[in-house]
């Protein structure tokens, strides 16, 4: 519990200060005054003022926000230091530069990651299932192993990954069963599920602390090899059996520097969407064995902006399967939900809390670019229709506007937190 609360807490002050520092940088640069830049919400529990600008921390830590000079109307005075003195063009950079600070962050926590930690490759090429498209698994067998797509010859999932994001429109496998090779043409669309599904010994690469798994007595390196008297051969074996008993005990046997151990584990229970129908599954806390590929410098940049890439089209994708209904609105969580999962990433280590907080930066920064106030993309709204109207909105219909994009985020943020509490009760 503790774990979560203190990674959770600064998630948000990550996530807050990155996104208000790039508001605060740019009304500097243009010559807007700050009047205020506070860490945290409600009264303020000390501060100090320097050229200016008050800097302070205020009682609740989850929040903060950048006071300019006249950006409120109430306020506004015509002096030229002032929010509104200032063009549509300033005015939009100024509004612009936090949602984009929050993107600079997630580039920045990818590149470290990618430079620290390298990427986990799931080594060999075997195929252990295929899904149903066209036919495939008519075609490709278990065991089969993909030597080369599109000519590029491939060694490990981690190439055969990058090879179809780069070519999603026509995909050319070239497949080795035993002593024959043949090719397996299949035109492909990144919003199917990858065709084949990697065949990977049951070695467990990384227990998550407290978990069924690490209350057993796993550790990395262990091989599975009985679950409830049954020989598990493959990693994918393992998960399907894990998943289709949550909650109930299981008995498995593993092998650790070739003596036998056994214990018994009882799966934790997980809602998840799939087909999109909710459905519960069991985990045990474990993740596969993978092997590292390492970075240099200059690479490490290449592959922080291939991660924030594949970040940003993973959250577009998911808007966009919430806005064709394919994905249900009750599987959206809120701060409850992010707590929860910054606590099990951090359980999980470093590497996994840094990918959780790089993700949630960029959902900020794509959040906060929704058209309607008091969001960033609001604001952004409002100067455009200024431009084409060539007229600014008068105190009071700039209070009504902020007002219904308020009570809109109200609602959303009550439905949010709906949702995290039946997730709880439902546990």
């Amino acid at each position: 519990m503790i774990l979560t609360i203190l990674s959770g807490l600064v998630l948000f002050t990550v996530m807050v200060i990155s996104h208000e520092f790039g508001h605060f940088i740019a009304a500097k640069i243009t010559g807007i005054a700050v009047i205020r830049f506070s860490i945290g919400l409600g009264p303020k529990l000390w501060g100090f003022n320097f050229k200016g600008t008050e800097y302070s921390q205020a009682l609740f830590p989850i929040g903060g926000y950048v006071k300019m000079k006249g950006m409120d109307p109430g306020e506004i005075k015509g002096e030229k230091d002032e929010f509104f003195s200032k063009s549509i063009l300033v005015r939009t950079f100024v509004v612009l530069s936090g949602p984009l600070l929050n993107l600079v962050l997630a580039f920045l926590i990818y590149y470290f990651s990618a430079f620290a930690f390298g990427a986990s490759i799931t080594p060999g090429t075997s195929i252990e299932s295929v899904n149903k498209i066209q036919n495939l698994s008519e075609r490709v067998l278990k065991g089969d192993k993909i030597i080369s797509i599109n000519g590029k010859p491939v060694s490990n999932w981690y190439e055969i990954s990058l090879i179809v994001e780069q070519n999603p429109d026509s995909l050319n496998f070239r497949i080795k069963r035993s002593d024959s090779i043949f090719t397996v043409a299949l035109p492909y669309a990144p919003d199917q599920d990858f065709p084949f599904v990697p065949s990977i010994e049951p070695v467990i690469g990384v227990v998550e602390k407290n978990s069924p798994a690490y209350n057993v007595g796993l550790k990395k390196g262990d091989r599975i090899v009985f679950l409830n008297g049954k020989k598990i051969s493959t990693f994918e074996e393992m998960r399907k059996d894990i998943s289709t008993n949550p909650g109930m005990e299981m008995n498995i046997e593993w092998l650790r520097d070739g003596t036998l151990l056994k214990g018994k584990v009882i799966p934790v229970k997980k809602k998840i969407q799939e087909n999109g129908e909710i459905k519960e599954i069991g985990l045990l806390g474990i993740a596969v064995m993978t092997e590292k590929l390492r970075f240099g410098f200059f690479a490490s940049f290449k592959e922080g902006f291939l991660r924030t890439g594949d970040s940003i089209k993973l959250i577009v994708s998911i808007i966009s399967m919430l806005f064709r209904r394919q994905i249900s609105p009750k599987l959206l969580g809120g701060p409850i939900a992010i707590f929860q999962i910054a606590g099990e990433s951090a359980r999980w280590g470093l590497e996994f809390y840094l990918g959780f907080m790089a993700l949630l930066s960029i959902n900020l920064f794509i959040f906060n670019l929704i058209p309607f106030p008091p969001l960033d993309g609001g604001h952004i709204l409002i100067f455009t229709i200024e431009k084409i109207i060539r007229k600014r909105p008068t105190e009071k219909q700039y209070m009504i506007i902020q007002q219904i994009g308020f009570a809109i985020l109200i609602i959303l943020i009550a439905f949010v937190f709906y949702n995290d509490i039946m997730r709880i009760r439902n546990k």
